[in-house]
């Protein structure tokens, strides 16, 4: 789970609520109005207002005290006590307050499910909420309403929604509400990051942090300046992350805001590890790691624990090493679990609403021989109906026939070169082009380099999912990487689920700075289209020509070999052939999920 999933809880407490009545002149409404102000920028006062006035809650009204309830239920997010913060919301809720303050409960009853991981609760909450937001003619409520929306699709993991719906409350917010344009941009701004569109997540980091700290929203500039560093991270500029890391922790702690001190925590121990500044990485990740194993807390403690394996792989304290990697690989497989439960309830939803994807289904009737079947049925009955304008003897239609035929020769053309499940080409056609287009760039002293990779675990796709998954997962990630292509490109499926691009022109150190790009985008593919939710990756290997190298065929198998040596050592990355990797193929320090150290050890030949 993202380090940003966790920005519901903050954007919660600031962004759903809105004044339950009109101003009532007299001190309670006053101090209620001071507590709500207080909760965005002075949490030390906040307690003491709350106490202050429940102390004296017999002489608030109904109204009154539904709206301090669902102000210290804020308090409680603050501090995820989710349990605490639903109970108190429903206190409130029995008090029948006005529609407004009632879409502001259901709201943060929604967000507090999500704290719990009752997705089904969350969703359920969001959704009878969304029936009554019509009846309110309210922009406002609308915006927070959509803004709501955004959290629970984040916390879902289905980033084209939360972009979709952030999109809206943006919209609604220009020129009407400078604090919901401020959360609309941030959203839009994980979404970016969260498809690994880096660039375009940066600039709009911050552009959100600008303009939130132009409108004194200092817990989302905060957040910015977290994302900002996240970005920095993932760009390898550890320097830069930094700074904008440790910018946000101070404002955080002005706040006490520990969810996000924690998540900051992380985010520095792993910087710190980049930076090579090891006595600082581990304290940062020893604070995460002391944190207990509630599962708000289990992101953080993912990283922190691989930061300290391989901390300690560094020292040779391979035991030690071994422990922390164990204990990352159980985070991940939670959260593995963890996010098949959104995929479920997500899937429960979508079906409830009459949303339910269709596109598995069409899969399930598109199999390859009858994909090519029908194709071939339909090129005969056009050539039968063309057979019988002929017969007319019209010189227009003849004409008409001749272009018809060209283009029906085409489309055999194109069902003999290309694979009929993916569309891309098949792998006779791809390398007779390669070949031809390897003799040129020979003759012109170009290098020219080759790219193979595979899918990880299909296999486990086909047995768990069932073929039409695996279909839609091989057609998906060749759309992916045509995405990525340029135009030069020769890019085909060379057998299964393996898949080979021969780049003419082209140098070793491009060549791996194409697969990288791959790689991620294949790591950042959101199967929740398939009907499942599951992880995809590919592991690659790089090669480029030499002037030994008389065909494609000493290309491949270098190819072949890097890509085996990604598939042995973690998989999931890029390999560019060496001839040390040709000659040694080094096990993989990987451990199993039914391996004890002493297997581990004997397999790795690692003393432990």
């Amino acid at each position: 789970m993202s380090n940003f999933v966790r920005f519901l809880v903050a954007f919660i407490i600031i962004t759903a609520f809105s004044p339950a009545v009109m101003a009532i002149d007299n001190v309670y409404e006053e101090r209620l109005d001071e507590l709500e102000l207080a909760l965005k920028s002075n949490p030390s006062l906040a307690l003491s207002l709350i106490d202050d006035l429940v102390s004296e809650q017999a002489e608030l009204t109904s109204e009154q005290y539904s709206r301090l309830l669902v102000l210290q239920s804020v308090q409680h997010l603050y501090g995820a006590r989710f349990a605490e913060a639903i109970t108190t919301l429903k206190q409130a809720e029995r008090l029948n307050p006005p529609k407004k303050l009632l879409n502001s409960i259901y709201l943060y009853q929604a967000s507090a499910y999500l704290g719990q991981h009752d997705y089904q609760q969350a969703l359920d909450v969001m959704s009878t909420n969304l029936s009554r937001i019509e009846e309110i003619e309210d922009t406002e409520i609308k915006i927070s309403s959509y803004l709501r929306l955004v959290n629970l699709y984040l916390d879902l993991q289905a980033y084209g929604e939360m972009s979709r719906y952030a999109g809206l409350a943006l919209k609604l917010s220009k020129g009407n509400s400078a604090k919901n344009e401020c959360y609309s941009l941030l959203y839009l701004a994980v979404a970016e990051l969260k498809t690994q569109n880096l660039e375009m997540a940066e600039s709009r980091f911050k552009n959100s942090r600008d303009f939130c700290q132009l409108n004194n929203l200092p817990v989302i500039v905060a957040m910015s300046k977290k994302g900002l560093g996240d970005v920095a991270i993932k760009q390898g500029n550890y320097a830069l992350a930094e700074n904008y890391l440790l910018q946000a922790l101070e404002e955080y702690r002005l706040f006490k805001f520990q969810i996000e001190i924690d998540s900051v925590h992380s985010l520095l121990s792993e910087t710190y590890l980049g930076l090579l500044q090891t006595e600082k990485a581990q304290e940062y990740a020893g604070l995460v790691m002391a944190l207990s194993d509630e599962p708000i807390n289990l992101s953080y403690k993912k990283i922190a624990s691989k930061v300290l394996a391989e901390l300690a792989s560094k020292r040779g304290e391979h035991a030690l090493a071994y422990q922390y990697l164990s204990q990352h690989q159980n985070i991940t497989n939670t959260h593995l679990d963890d996010t098949k439960a959104k995929a479920n309830a997500y899937q429960m939803a979508k079906f409830e609403n009459g949303e339910k994807s269709r596109e598995i289904n069409m899969l399930n009737h598109e199999r390859e021989l009858y994909t090519a079947r029908e194709q071939m049925r339909a090129l005969k009955r056009n050539n039968d109906r063309m057979g019988l304008l002929i017969v007319g003897g019209s010189f227009v239609l003849l004409a008409m026939f001749a272009i018809a035929i060209t283009g029906q020769k085409r489309k055999y053309k194109k069902l003999a070169q290309n694979d009929p499940l993916t569309g891309i080409l098949n792998r006779g056609t791809a390398q007779n082009m390669a070949e031809n287009r390897y003799i040129k760039d020979t003759f012109k002293s170009l290098e020219f380099s080759v790219i193979m990779f595979d899918v990880d675990h299909f296999k486990r796709v086909n047995d768990n999912f069932g073929h039409a998954t695996g279909d839609w997962v091989l057609k998906h990630v060749c759309e992916t990487i045509l995405k990525n292509c340029r135009s030069n490109d020769i890019f085909t499926r060379f057998g299964g689920e393996e898949f080979v691009l021969f780049l003419p022109g082209t140098d070793a150190e491009t060549a791996q700075k194409i697969a990288e790009q791959h790689r991620l985008a294949i790591e950042a593919m959101d199967t929740k289209y398939s009907g499942r939710d599951f992880t995809l990756s590919g592991s690659f290997g790089v090669t480029s020509s030499s002037s030994a190298d008389l065909s494609l065929d000493p290309l491949l198998h270098r190819a072949d070999i890097a890509m085996n040596y990604s598939k042995g050592n973690g998989l999931n990355r890029v390999t560019v052939y060496t001839p040390e990797i040709g000659l040694s193929r080094a096990p993989a320090f990987i451990v199993k999920s039914d391996e004890s150290p002493s297997e581990f050890a004997e397999r790795t030949q690692v003393e432990v």
